[in-house]
């Protein structure tokens, strides 16, 4: 089963997979329906949902964990929103390994980018466009509207739905027995609930795309590309998602509208440029990557194309060719924080540790905050030994991102190597807590508590972290024992 697209199934507002063009017609003023329709849906259900979804996602092979990737789009995220409606509203961005021109929105802000999409991006205006697109639904409510109209059932049966529904499109047997009777009529409302509120996210996602200082363009062009290729999904897709809500009204809507804005170029940053050739690198095998990218440098040598090359072959580990690629990297492009990256990880991978902590340091006094370069120095430092150094380094990172679970796991690394067995599970069990992996997280405090050799104050913080986190545990099933009651 793909996760992802059951989840993009049940419960996303998907961004259209295929247009049809439609004549002129003025663009309608359509209601702000995200004022005029909240939801008895708390904001802290819609969370919860939403992390419990995250949960999921971020267990599954399909997750894409890479911190490269996952940076550009949280810079580009943040961005947008916070030029829309609701920029003080909290978002995550993150990539997931789908060859599909596609990206959803979840309850709570969450929002998935398929690598499909970024590498069929023409330009960064286009994939901005898609991520306003979905920032709308998040703001106009549509999200916590399209939960809310499950409320008959618990949360827990909504996300038992939610996995199973979009099994469906892998067309198995066990998966479409999931979608008769109540279940298959159910999604088909939720579908026509939808169909105002992708007319409404079109335009909000077009005045935040402005907003932000991208082309409102590359909403238009992405649209009518996706018409040119003839309706991608409406061949493969299952019968309920076949039909796109108001396919017509919006191609008119999106044009007029269009007219009425002012014509901007938005120049491609080099970061967009060489992260969608990170993300050609990693489709397919990676021997076909590197056909496909020496191609490239022979009928295109530009640096996007030596870039993916240098990472296709890293994949492959031809860490002489990697290193060609990377003295091609000139110019504005090589002043990119990926560049740098792109140093340390080759001098990693070459077993040159040493030289590896002073690039990254290097690199982090040129794009202070940069977090893949973070990883990557900490990573360095105990690669060659200086565990002590990592924690100290891991520390402040963490007082300047304390939700990030990533630092987590190296402080858990660094204290291990230290013989520090009690905090490195502490550290491996607040990781856990920031992936909402709770369960988990107990079990790593459970053994932090056998380990001993930790002094009294480490060992108090143990003890009270997991009586909190046992407290938490016991509300959340409460929680969903009352979501059973009332629904």
């Amino acid at each position: 089963m793909n996760l992802f697209r059951s989840i993009a199934a049940a419960l996303l507002i998907a961004y259209p997979a295929g247009i049809l063009h439609s004549g002129a017609a003025r663009a309608i003023e359509l209601p702000d329906l995200g004022e005029v329709a909240r939801t008895s849906l708390s904001e802290a259900q819609e969370d919860r949902i939403g992390r419990e979804i995250m949960r999921q996602i971020r267990e599954s092979s399909d997750y894409l964990d890479d911190a490269v990737i996952a940076d550009y789009l949280e810079n580009l995220g943040d961005r947008l929103a916070g030029a829309s409606p609701s920029p003080g509203r909290n978002f995550e961005f993150f990539p997931v390994r789908d060859a599909s021109i596609n990206a959803f929105a979840l309850p709570g802000g969450f929002i998935g980018v398929h690598t499909g999409l970024i590498s069929a991006a023409r330009n960064e205006s286009e994939l901005a466009g898609v991520l306003a697109h979905e920032i709308s639904h998040v703001t106009q409510n549509h999200i916590s509207r399209m939960v809310d109209s499950q409320k008959t059932n618990s949360l827990a049966s909504m996300l038992a739905l939610a996995v199973a529904i979009l099994a469906a499109r892998s067309n198995s047997q066990a998966s479409q027995a999931a979608l008769v009777g109540a279940q298959a009529l159910s999604i088909q409302n939720q579908l026509n609930f939808t169909r105002e509120n992708e007319r409404e996210a079109d335009r909000i996602g077009l005045q935040t795309l402005d907003a932000a200082g991208f082309s409102p363009q590359g909403m238009g062009s992405f649209f009518e590309r996706l018409q040119a290729q003839g309706r991608l999904y409406e061949n493969n897709a299952p019968a309920y998602l076949r039909t796109h809500p108001l396919t017509h009204e919006r191609i008119a809507d999106m044009q007029n509208r269009l007219e009425d804005m002012p014509y901007r170029q938005h120049p491609d940053s080099p970061e967009f440029i060489l992260v969608r050739a990170r993300v050609q690198s990693t489709e397919g095998e990676p021997k076909d990557a590197v056909t496909v990218f020496e191609a490239r440098v022979r009928e295109n040598p530009s640096p996007a194309s030596w870039y993916g090359l240098l990472q296709a072959s890293l994949r492959v580990g031809n860490k002489a060719r990697a290193s060609q690629c990377l003295a091609r990297l000139d110019g504005a492009v090589a002043k990119s924080p990926l560049v740098a990256v792109a140093r340390v990880e080759l001098a990693l991978a070459e077993g040159r540790a040493a030289e590896a902590v002073e690039l990254s340091r290097a690199g982090l006094a040129l794009h202070a905050g940069y977090r893949p370069l973070a990883y990557l120095h900490a990573a360095s430092l105990l690669r060659v030994g200086k565990a002590g150094d990592a924690l100290k380094f891991l520390d402040d990172q963490q007082r300047t991102w304390p939700s990030d679970g990533h630092f987590q796991m190296l402080k858990a690394e660094a204290h291990n190597a230290l013989g520090q067995v009690a905090e490195s599970h502490l550290a491996q069990a607040e990781a856990y807590v920031l992936a909402d992996r709770i369960a988990a997280a107990i079990e790593q405090l459970q053994m932090a508590q056998r380990a001993g050799k930790a002094d009294f104050y480490t060992l108090s913080i143990i003890d009270a972290r997991l009586r909190d986190l046992r407290e938490r545990q016991r509300r959340e099933s409460a929680s969903d024992v009352g979501s059973n009651a009332r629904y």
